[in-house]
């Protein structure tokens, strides 16, 4: 197509004024520029556009009425796409998050909550999946950020530190454990194991029992977050679990959250996105946001941790 975008407007602008003079007074552009478009715009149409009669304007051919008919419809789409970009370098833009699914109902609601308390309205989409799923769809440009553990496949891209994790043990309120403040892993093998059966999740989680070399008693597995939680919430065990959320979970009734005092490795939570320093307004609210919430969870577990 040779005619531009613009071009195409002053064919449509000839229409509306019914005459190239009319047109070129009202928007203020040379009869010149407006000729030399229509004969782009014919060129690409290979037909005349107008028939132009002295004294009478111009009268759109019948190919000529099918020309504005799609050239409305293009102009239309440019428009939108002009505002969606701008939308989107606002803080109101559209946000797509990929988040470890565990996340999603430890904190993503929490601090979306928050979010939008502080600037107001904006869409948001949530993925939850695994990491290796997370890392494919960041690569395709399905999702703008992923919150993931610094554990597993390599994220080529920006990586921003959010926190630290750190393992602690849940179990049953009806346990003699849950009258501790704090317990070994040693202790929670005393116990039936609910485990978190997520890719690469189980490796870590199990590594962990190496570290002080405990073999625990699988009893329940299960590859969602909240369905352990239930587990442990009637009693099929305990679990061992990183992220302490800042605000308890509604699945947590009958449970209790205890430091673990051996020394074990912690991931860290990280973002990694695709736009280096220059992201997206309302991304770099979200990370903000983000990393203050798991600071306040960690707070919750740091008190006694010194303790431990």
């Amino acid at each position: 197509m040779r005619a531009s975008l613009r071009q195409i407007q002053y064919v449509l602008a000839v229409y509306e004024a019914g005459s190239i003079a009319k047109a070129s007074r009202e928007r203020h552009i040379s009869q010149s520029s407006i000729l030399a478009a229509i004969a782009l715009a014919e060129q690409d149409l290979g037909a005349r556009i107008f028939d132009r009669r002295k004294g009478r304007g111009v009268v759109l051919t019948a190919m000529g009425e099918r020309y504005l008919a799609a050239a409305r419809r293009l102009l239309s789409a440019e428009r939108e796409f002009r505002d969606s970009l701008l939308l989107s370098g606002t803080a109101h833009g559209p946000l797509r998050i990929g988040c470890f699914e565990p996340f999603g109902p430890i904190m993503m609601i929490d601090v979306l909550s928050r979010l939008r308390e502080r600037i107001g309205f904006f869409e948001i989409t949530l993925l939850e999946t695994d990491q290796v799923s997370l890392k494919r769809a960041l690569d395709r440009g399905e999702i703008d950020v992923a919150v993931i553990y610094d554990l597993g496949p390599d994220f080529d891209c920006t990586i921003e530190y959010i926190g630290r994790a750190p393992p602690h043990a849940m179990v049953h309120v009806g346990s003699p454990l849950a009258r501790l403040e704090a317990i070994s892993l040693a202790q929670l093998c005393s116990e039936p194991i609910a485990l978190l059966s997520l890719p690469l999740t189980t490796t870590y989680l199990m590594t962990l029992f190496d570290y002080v070399a405990q073999k625990p008693l699988i009893g329940f597995r299960s590859s969602h977050y909240e369905t352990v939680i239930r587990a442990v919430s009637s009693g099929f065990g305990g679990t061992v679990l990183n992220v302490w959320p800042a605000n308890p979970l509604p699945t947590e009734a009958n449970t209790r959250r205890l430091r673990l005092t051996d020394d074990l490795p912690a991931p860290n939570i990280v973002t990694a996105d695709h736009y280096g320093d220059q992201k997206p307004p309302n991304l770099v609210e979200f990370i903000t946001e983000l990393k203050a919430h798991v600071a306040l969870g960690y707070r919750n577990l740091a008190p006694a941790q010194g303790a431990g």
